[in-house]
């Protein structure tokens, strides 16, 4: 197999950026609210006043985190580059030029 190619067609900097992002967009997303969700429900379930207030202060960070991640994924769609221009539409000047064919009956 020939890796050269292969190379030279990836990028293997910007690939690896992408899992990144990915990884820490989608599956850290999930965990931080999962986390959100948990601290919540043991939260409320606590004996101790300190117990309680520390799983309400790490639930208070976990739904913050999630809101900036939500910002930032909003931000990033924002910020995409524009597409190419489209190509010009014929006009009533180009069309005249061309001549339509006859049609000539069978």
């Amino acid at each position: 197999m020939n890796t050269t190619v292969a190379t030279a067609l990836i990028n293997w900097q910007e690939l690896w950026k992408i899992v990144l992002a990915a990884l820490v967009g989608g599956a850290g997303a999930v965990i931080v609210f999962g986390m959100l969700l948990l601290g919540i429900s043991r939260g409320k379930t606590a004996t101790k006043p300190t117990a309680r207030y520390g799983l309400y202060a790490l639930s208070g960070l976990c739904g913050f985190l999630i809101v900036a991640i939500a910002a930032s994924g909003v931000y990033a769609m924002t910020q995409k580059p524009s597409a190419a221009r489209p190509k010009p539409k014929a006009t009533v000047t180009h069309l005249a030029a061309v001549r339509p064919r006859a049609i000539t009956p069978r």
